[in-house]
């Protein structure tokens, strides 16, 4: 089909929407194009099925979802947008002021209608929506990185397991730069795409995503690695232990690859000159915000309405350079010296609580962090627990008393139970959506869990749908509570799932438990979501909720209305 076929085709979908003034914003994804209504009853569905390039509508409250398949959603957005953004005129200018008073009162019923919407499950459905409207955008990125990432895991394990002969090579930095770039930059993307979502200038979110990960920043995974080395350098050297002698162990634990190393210059060690930490400001921690999700959104959204407020008292003339300026400088402020330290104590104090949880018996404490961990990974205060599985790790490849064997480390388990259960989820909305686009979204995001990686199955497909990262969490905990009962250990870290079983090869007892934790957390987890996510039934009830909301809001638009003729 020819550009100018998209173009006409753009068009019957914006008139048959309600018209330009109906559209309060419009996105799409890999196969559909999303427009955020103001009112859903003027809506003609009929034209919009007559398109050719119509495959189906969908509704997610007040959002109208048109299926027309991947690549041909991005040319009929390109021509939307032309459509969407040509002759901006006042609503005054086109419409006769019967009419745009009718449309106003209709529209704030709408909003009062939505804002008033009661019920637990109904506010979770509003924020899963506004998380699907950010998130959807950045998941083919996400999904790319996640599975080249696996790849390249279980490649480097099988080529290079101590991390030694490769990491420097030209090879393996092109490689790492194609697999790590997207999730380093997550909150870039977040960032931006948050912007974007809440009516702001989406470049100014690519920016301030950009500052939160600036490499002038220290990095929080760097801290957490090297409080974790610098604690058992200390323990160890109270034991009367040489810094040589504490270096050797670390090597032979295999943990070089994790980063760099406080390599001591001499038998006395001072940790001071290698030190990573936060930059202190007075009592203000200030660090970046590497591989962190929930900050950004939240910051997201600040720069989205800030930017707004600063419009509507900078003077037009000086708009276009002291509002970004203004908008930029405060909200990398707010990021630095109020979330930053608030993110801080929330990692520490979930740090603590891990370790408590942890020391619960009989599997109980593996099965709850398991459960967990992938909340846990949302907000982005995952890294923290990366200097606990480090310290678990070189304290599980120490021998133990009496010259006993090294006890390694459950914690791989417990992300691997974490990780799969999330895939097995998603598998399971893969095979029971409807939708050609679901199904393939559900089983590539699947297939990154296979090598480690969530993301795209908690942000493209289980944690918009809300139940099935429930029952993936609950899949978590049954593989946990399955390592925990085992004493599923392993002598190493940063690899999971299929990778990751190679770090289990040494024991072919402890072998054969990770692939039970793979196998419970997996089973587990897609048939709690296979047998009781009722994907259809949800969408009809949300057909019916639609209905009844359409009714309330006449009823209230209908009220206005009378108010205001009782008042003329």
């Amino acid at each position: 089909m020819k550009k100018k076929d998209y173009a006409l085709e753009a068009k019957r979908f914006i008139d048959a929407a309600g018209g330009k003034e109906n559209i309060e914003s419009y996105l799409h994804c890999v196969t559909r194009l999303r427009l955020n209504l103001v009112d859903k009853t003027k809506v003609n569905e009929a034209e919009i099925k007559t398109s050719s390039l119509t495959k189906g509508i969908n509704y997610a409250q007040n959002q109208l979802q048109i299926i027309l398949g991947s690549g041909v959603v991005e040319a009929v957005y390109e021509e939307v947008q032309k459509i969407m953004e040509v002759s901006n005129a006042p609503l005054d200018e086109k419409l006769s002021s019967d009419k745009l008073e009718d449309f106003k009162l209709q529209a704030k019923a709408n909003k009062e209608a939505l804002r008033n919407k009661t019920g637990f499950f109904g506010q979770i459905q509003k924020g899963m929506r506004v998380l699907g409207d950010i998130f959807v955008p950045i998941i083919p990125a996400i999904v790319a990185a996640g599975l080249a990432m696996g790849v390249s895991a279980l490649l480097k394990q099988i080529l290079d397991p101590k991390g030694s002969e490769l990491q420097d090579s030209l090879l393996w930095i092109i490689v790492d730069i194609v697999t790590k770039t997207a999730f380093d930059s997550l909150a870039v993307l977040v960032c931006w795409s948050t912007v974007k979502r809440f009516g702001g200038n989406p470049v100014l979110g690519i920016i301030i995503g950009l500052m939160l990960v600036s490499p002038l920043l220290p990095n929080k995974g760097s801290i957490a690695s090297y409080n974790a080395q610098y604690d058992f350098y200390k323990e160890q050297l109270t034991l009367g232990k040489a810094p040589f002698h504490i270096y050797n162990e670390w090597i032979n634990a295999g943990l070089k690859w994790m980063g760099e190393i406080p390599k001591p210059q001499s038998e006395v060690w001072d940790s001071t000159t290698a030190a990573v930490a936060p930059i202190k400001l007075w009592i203000i921690p200030i660090t970046g915000y590497q591989g962190s999700v929930l900050p950004a959104l939240i910051i997201g959204i600040v720069v989205a309405y800030l930017e707004k407020w600063i419009k509507s008292w900078m003077p037009k003339s000086v708009n276009m350079i002291f509002t970004p300026f203004l908008t930029i400088t405060f909200a990398l402020l707010i990021a630095l010296f109020f979330f930053g330290p608030i993110l801080l104590m929330v990692e520490q104090g979930i740090l603590i609580a891990t370790k408590a949880i942890l020391s619960i018996k009989y599997g109980f404490g593996t099965a709850i962090i398991a459960g967990l961990l992938q909340g846990i990974v949302i907000t982005g205060c995952h890294q923290v627990l990366q200097g606990l599985e480090m310290q678990l790790v070189i304290d599980g490849s120490l021998p133990g008393a009496n010259g006993a064997a090294p006890a390694g480390s459950i914690f791989n388990a417990i992300w691997t139970a974490s990780i799969i259960s999330q895939g097995g989820a998603a598998m399971a909305v893969a095979i029971k959506a409807k939708d050609k686009s679901d199904k393939e979204l559900g089983f590539s995001a699947g297939i990154s869990t296979f090598f480690g990686i969530t993301e795209p199955a908690i942000f493209g497909t289980n944690l918009p749908k809300v139940k099935p990262f429930i029952y993936a969490s609950i899949g978590g905990f049954f593989g946990g509570l399955f390592a925990g009962i085992l004493n599923v250990t392993c002598p190493g870290m940063g690899v999971t799932v299929i990778p990751g079983l190679l770090l289990y090869t040494g024991n072919w007892v402890k072998l054969l438990g990770i692939i039970g934790v793979n196998i419970i957390a997996f089973s587990s987890a897609f048939l709690l979501t296979f047998f009781f996510f009722k994907e259809g039934v949800e969408a009809k009830k949300t057909k019916l909720g639609l209905k009844f909301d359409e009714l309330k809001n006449k009823v209230k638009f209908d009220k206005i209305k009378f108010r205001k003729n009782k008042a003329e």
